[in-house]
């Protein structure tokens, strides 16, 4: 007689924590495998749920740009027609810029070919919150909640199936609960007190530089070795198309050959470097300027053009009072470049224009 099977509640989950790329392949394997989720998520969209063929994609290329689209649905309704529900999938990251208008973009431009057209977003509930403006973009929200409630649901028929739908709904609580595999970012407080003493100096020095959220935190990670500026308070004078999407001083832990310096970053130019450094660095010189690409990542799949000044090394964990003519140095160094720019606004337009030429080239 065979040993009788422990239930399965008995069993230390599967997977410690879900990541957000885990619950973009949920949603994918569902989407392509059951009728009802894509009728169920058209539903949710305010599109009509009566779906004869669907496909599914992941990670697609938008229209005429390089950004990505986290989950695609195409799908054929009756009488031949075409629908299109583009979905993005947010666990704890924040927004890229302008990330939501690149959305709606892409239904204007998807008009053509699909009757029907939407955007979603799917996150935890908290996320929602955090984030209303962002969320607010979106046709819909379906949070995270509302997927584990969905799937649960399906789970009491047993079998293998209900077994699967269990996994899923468990998957998503993970997601939710925001569990990490073997690390925890251990608040540092003597880089909070450096962090404090240097927004006060920053207040004090350079008031049009405005600190951002990781820099007002009370304790920061031990790994921190950044201070990033509010880029869009800082540049609001500045039009958006060419506007820094980041900010910020680096520390190289007070090592010389670490990074060291003041930058300005424009999103999805990075590409264009070769054909357009030795220009900028002219138009730059000054500044005593120099550029850089930041490396592609799936969440900024279109790098972007980093804009260097180099300053003194500071180490955020060694003596304020002993440093602090350098980060002095740092801070008007950052407000030279922050002038510089905002001095410079038709030059930054040709830059786009130059950079928009040379990515059209390559």
């Amino acid at each position: 007689m065979q040993p009788e099977m422990p239930v399965a509640e008995e069993f230390i989950p599967t997977l410690t924590h879900a990541a957000e790329r885990d619950i973009d392949l949920l949603l994918v394997e569902e989407l392509y495998a059951s009728p009802l989720f894509v009728s169920w998520m058209c539903g949710k969209a305010g599109l009509p749920t009566v779906v004869e063929a669907s496909t599914v994609l992941h990670s697609k290329r938008r229209t005429r740009n390089r950004r990505e689209i986290d989950i695609f649905v195409d799908m054929t309704l009756p009488k031949r027609t075409k629908a299109a529900l583009l979905i993005e999938n947010k666990l704890d990251a924040t927004e890229q810029p302008d990330q939501a208008e690149s959305y709606r973009e892409e239904l204007f431009a998807l008009a053509d070919r699909y009757a029907d057209r939407a955007m979603l977003i799917v996150c935890p509930e908290q996320y929602q919150a955090a984030h209303r403006e962002f969320a607010g973009k979106f046709d819909a929200v379906v949070t995270y909640e509302e997927l584990a409630r969905y799937f649960s649901g399906k789970s009491t028929s047993g079998g293998i199936e209900g077994g699967r739908m269990r996994f899923r709904a468990e998957l998503l609580e993970q997601a939710i609960n925001k569990g990490r595999r073997g690390y925890v970012a251990v608040p540092n407080e003597e880089i909070g007190d450096f962090n404090a003493a240097y927004v006060a100096l920053l207040a004090e020095i350079a008031p049009e530089i405005l600190p951002g959220p990781s820099m007002l935190k009370a304790a920061n990670p031990d790994e921190s070795v950044s201070m990033i500026f509010d880029h869009t308070r800082s540049f609001a004078n500045l039009p958006r198309e060419i506007r820094p999407t980041r900010f910020a001083h680096e520390f190289g832990r007070g090592q010389s050959h670490r990074a060291n310096y003041v930058s300005a970053v424009f999103g999805g130019w990075g590409a264009a470097l070769p054909a357009v450094n030795e220009r900028f660095e002219q138009d730059a010189r000054e500044l005593g300027a120099s550029f850089t690409a930041k490396p592609p990542t799936k969440v900024r799949p279109n790098p972007g053009l980093v804009m260097i000044c180099s300053t003194p090394a500071i180490n955020n964990q060694g003596d304020y009072g002993q440093q602090r003519q350098a980060i002095v140095a740092g801070i008007q160094r950052a407000e030279i470049l922050r002038g510089w720019l905002l001095n410079n606004g038709p030059l930054l337009q040709s830059w786009k224009r130059q950079v928009k030429e040379a990515i059209t080239r390559s």
